[in-house]
């Protein structure tokens, strides 16, 4: 994905991975971005993310099992946890910040949402997946 692919339409957007299939990536419309138009470097931050998906996406699996194994003691495989949502949570000024919304075996109704850092990976938060965008 290249910087000039993002165009939010109604705060979201769709990308197609050959690995994990179709992803809304979403901007939230409490954000001041979200009604700004998008600089170039911002646009640059969301895609380099979007483009390391092979990195952060087995962080955040290993993350999700160990919550999943401590919260509902269940054992899943990376098949049980499917990557539905990215959603930007930083202005434009600001230093990147993620939610990753997940599709989960072990809470069917609530999912499965992260927090993680744009440039570390470093997962912040992991919960119920409105911990994601809120």
């Amino acid at each position: 994905m290249k910087a000039n692919d993002i165009l939010f339409e109604d705060y979201e957007m769709y990308i197609n991975f050959d690995n994990y299939g179709d992803i809304c990536l979403s901007i939230l419309d409490y954000l001041e971005a979200s009604e700004e138009e998008l600089g170039v470097e911002y646009k640059e931050k969301i895609s380099t993310f979007v483009n390391k998906i092979d990195i952060w996406h087995k962080l955040a699996i290993e993350h999700i099992k160990s919550y999943a194994q401590k919260k509902y003691n269940a054992n899943i495989s990376e098949d049980n946890a499917k990557l539905l949502n990215i959603f930007v949570l930083f202005e434009q000024d600001e230093e990147e910040l993620f939610g990753l919304g997940f599709n989960v075996s072990f809470d069917e109704e609530h999912g499965c949402g992260l927090k993680i850092k744009g440039k570390s990976f470093e997962i912040i938060e992991i919960g119920e997946e409105d911990i994601a965008f809120c």
